[in-house]
């Protein structure tokens, strides 16, 4: 196991703590760069067209174009009086942050276009040095030269390359996905999970998942490579207004959450009318190298569905099943509040100083997690009694399911048309027949 993982390990447990809120700059301070300074991504299109298509469908381009990214970021900046600041903006548009376009309150069609392409190519490839995985604690070196993963770099009459191993290793990502606000609270841990992940035995990095590799030319006219990497960064989200490719995105990440998550059920062969019937639901996760869910896990949904029906199809038991919103039948439905007790969902609750519940990751001073880590299971237990008369079979069908973001949320946010916009994926399904004795 590489000796790296067990100093980051450490390195995280120091730099968690209440000073992990991103610096306000003094009034008027001078920024770090120009506009002027960054390279837009059209410009890296002639000699990497693959790339540059594949880049500009992804989440990453996608950062500074999301209706929910914005909504959130100005109720943030109200709520706080500006004192959110760079938060947001330095992972989703690092060079609108270090150009001083983003002051708390901005207008997003005054930023130049440059920023407006978020986490684009000139953001990553000018990457010298990751000094924190956490917060966008970064530094940027732009100019001519153009960093990745090619040890061998081929000359061009563009730029100057050079090689940089840690664009192959998990802590290039960890940079930002990893986050902890002004209050300590814990808001993303997927470069914690995949240390454990590594200590578990899963020795992978993020990039193996999701910036998979294949043979070709990294630019145009290049020589014949065995590993290029793939720029779709594909992942569980996906746009939710017009944007290119989205139906490929979406297609990536269902295939991404199809493959991440084992359902075993286990219930008898055969019962009597009247008798209780038991249903034990295990989710286990062995294929990911974080936890399942990962990321901004208070805005993710990943819950368990069971249904059950007699030989005519008339429903006798169910849970994890929808209300007229589109929302789980838990403390967040306004329409059937707690009306499914055994309802099992996998996701993160935030907590004010108070210990009430908050929806928004600037209000939060604690965190509880219901996540499934690496080589983790759950179990889910569901029972209900058969009725007297009951003759014939019973079908179960249980299904485990994910959403990126729940009604109740986007409502709140009064981004109420983009509800029926988001994907429900069945990550796995699986059906038992249960005879009537």
């Amino acid at each position: 196991m590489r000796s790296f993982v067990a100093f980051f390990v450490l390195f995280i447990a120091a730099c968690q703590n209440n000073d992990s809120q991103l610096p306000t700059p003094p009034e008027g301070a001078t920024p770090k760069f120009k506009v002027m300074d960054f390279d837009a991504p059209e410009q890296c299109a002639s000699c990497h067209p693959d790339h540059y298509n594949e880049w500009r469908s992804s989440m990453h381009a996608y950062a500074f174009v999301d209706p929910v990214f914005f909504a959130m970021h100005e109720r943030g900046q109200r709520e706080t009086g500006g004192k959110l600041d760079q938060f947001c903006t330095k992972c989703h548009s690092p060079i609108a942050s270090l150009t001083g376009e983003t002051p708390p309150f901005f207008n997003r069609n005054d930023l130049s276009p440059i920023s407006q392409h978020g986490v684009q190519c000139d953001v990553c490839h000018t990457i010298t040095k990751i000094n924190k995985t956490l917060n966008a604690d970064f530094e940027l070196t732009p100019g001519n030269t153009k960093y990745g993963p090619i040890a061998n770099p081929a000359p061009n009459n563009f730029h100057q390359s050079s090689f940089n191993a840690m664009f192959d290793r998990s802590e290039f990502c960890g940079a930002c996905h990893e986050v902890v606000n002004g209050l300590g609270a814990k808001l993303e841990e997927t470069f914690t999970e995949w240390v454990r992940a590594t200590f578990a035995g899963m020795s992978v990095d993020c990039q193996d998942c999701h910036m998979p590799t294949y043979a070709g030319q990294a630019a145009t006219g290049g020589p014949q490579r065995d590993r290029v990497h793939r720029h779709y960064f594909a992942g569980v989200d996906v746009p939710l207004v017009d944007f290119p490719d989205a139906a490929l995105q979406r297609q990536m990440a269902e295939k991404l959450l199809q493959s991440s998550a084992d359902l075993i059920v286990a219930s008898p062969e055969a019962a009597r009318a009247g008798d209780t019937l038991k249903i034990a639901v295990t989710v286990e996760n062995n294929h990911v190298g974080h936890s399942l869910p990962s990321g901004v896990t208070a805005e993710r949904q990943m819950w368990i569905a069971v249904v059950a029906r007699d030989q005519s199809g008339q429903i006798l038991y169910q849970s994890g099943q929808l209300d007229a919103n589109g929302d789980l039948m838990d403390h967040h439905s306004a329409l059937n509040s707690s009306a499914d007790p055994a309802l099992t969902v996998f996701r993160q609750l935030m907590y004010d100083e108070t210990g009430k519940e908050v929806l928004f990751f600037w209000q939060a001073k604690t965190v509880e997690n219901n996540l499934i880590p690496t080589f983790g299971s759950k179990t889910a237990l569901y029972k209900f009694v058969l009725l007297q008369n009951l003759t014939g079979e019973i079908n179960l069908e249980v299904t485990l399911r994910f959403r990126t973001l729940p009604p109740y949320f986007l409502r709140e946010l009064g981004l109420d048309g983009l509800v029926a916009k988001v994907p429900i994926v069945d990550m796995a399904k699986v059906t038992r027949r249960v005879s009537i004795n």
